[in-house]
């Protein structure tokens, strides 16, 4: 049997395809971008060219390929193999992603896998990521670039895997992929969790109200995501809570709403950026908290470009829940044990597309 998986990664305007092993090793890829206008068939077109071509270029035939996988955001249809609603897409496709059965059936492939991106990155966290034995008790920098274990437990000393994981990515949205054992928490209808479109708080520090990206108010994705922490910036200086300073400027001169969490992390030396950090960090904790209680996970992994600034936002949360004595982030010791906590191994870049090699292995 051969060791060659492909797997489909589409977002950003893009889609790459690449020639993968069973450890999930980019051994070639190639991309091709996707433009407004394209149809559903013109991206499949896309994806067969993209394959056939990096294949031609490694000397692979399509028989010496075990099948192949893909991870992106949308909503599952498990039945056809598709996604729906995918904002990873052309808006020309109406979010549909069909390009995994114009694969199976122009290159013969029997085997396919399908998921949405955090249910994928969740597989690439149990099977590809941090493993028990790399994160040392009390030493938060053994797994790089972080990572925290609270406890020895049984298994530890061992091979043995976690149980239950978690992959978290806060990026420009958050949510949530759950793995317990051998099983993905899909969820009934296959469209849960959606964890960042949770209920969590509608003000924020300055007192304004947070709007999430689908026009609620108070969802968790708006207080924490990079697109929530840019909005909480522009509001403050659009109430008055910020009118002056070196952050004030750089907000009001910045256009583009995708920096501004990089530029808040830059400028921690002034108050109100360190302020709206604190903030991020506290909610980081109290949704940590509930991710515990409700799971019990043995590892969480948190992915996502927040994360580049792990020491600012993460670290702080860690401190927060080792550092509690009053349970004021729902976590009763003796009962809840806290789990290893690891920002994600390139900060989750290619989890999607590995973890789609993995749900695929486990399948198999």
């Amino acid at each position: 049997m051969s060791d060659y998986i492909v797997a489909a990664d589409m977002g950003g305007s893009r889609i790459r395809m690449i020639l993968s092993n069973r450890d999930a090793e980019n051994i070639a890829d190639k991309i091709n971008p996707l433009e407004e206008g394209m149809t559903v068939d013109d991206v499949n077109r896309a994806a067969i060219d993209s394959t056939r071509q990096l294949l031609d270029a490694q000397g692979v035939s399509a028989a010496d390929v075990m099948g192949v996988a893909l991870g992106s955001a949308g909503v599952l249809d498990q039945e056809n193999q598709v996604l729906t609603e995918s904002p990873n897409v052309p808006k020309s496709t109406n979010g549909l992603i069909a390009v995994l059965p114009a694969l199976a059936q122009e290159f013969g492939w029997e085997k396919t896998y399908v998921n949405n991106d955090c249910s994928t990155a969740a597989e690439c966290a149990k099977r590809f990521g941090h493993r028990r034995q790399e994160i040392k008790l009390g030493d938060p920098y053994a797994s790089e670039p972080y990572a925290y274990r609270f406890a020895d437990r049984p298994g530890d000393d061992t091979e043995t895997d976690y149980f239950v994981v978690i992959y978290w990515t806060i990026s420009s949205g958050t949510n949530i992929g759950i793995k317990i054992g051998d099983l993905l928490f899909n969820g009934e209808f296959g469209t849960v969790p959606e964890y960042g479109h949770l209920f969590h708080l509608e003000k924020d520090l300055f007192g304004n109200d947070i709007y999430c990206g689908d026009g609620a108010i108070g969802h968790l994705e708006a207080v924490i995501a990079g697109s929530g922490i840019a909005r909480i910036m522009r509001n403050a200086v659009s109430s008055g809570a910020i009118s002056s300073g070196i952050l004030y400027e750089k907000i009001v001169n910045e256009p583009a709403g995708g920096k501004l969490p990089v530029i808040l992390f830059q400028t921690l030396e002034e108050e109100n950026a360190r302020k709206i950090a604190d903030f991020v960090a506290l909610n980081i904790a109290r949704a940590l908290g509930a991710i515990i209680l409700s799971y019990g996970p043995g590892k969480i992994e948190i992915g996502g470009g927040v994360m580049k600034s792990f020491e600012h936002v993460l670290v702080p949360a860690v401190k927060l829940l080792d550092e509690n004595v009053n349970n004021t982030f729902y976590l009763q010791r003796g009962k809840t044990s806290l789990p290893d906590i690891c920002v994600a191994k390139g900060y989750g870049a290619d989890y999607v597309w590995r973890g789609a090699i993995a749900g695929f292995l486990a399948e198999l």
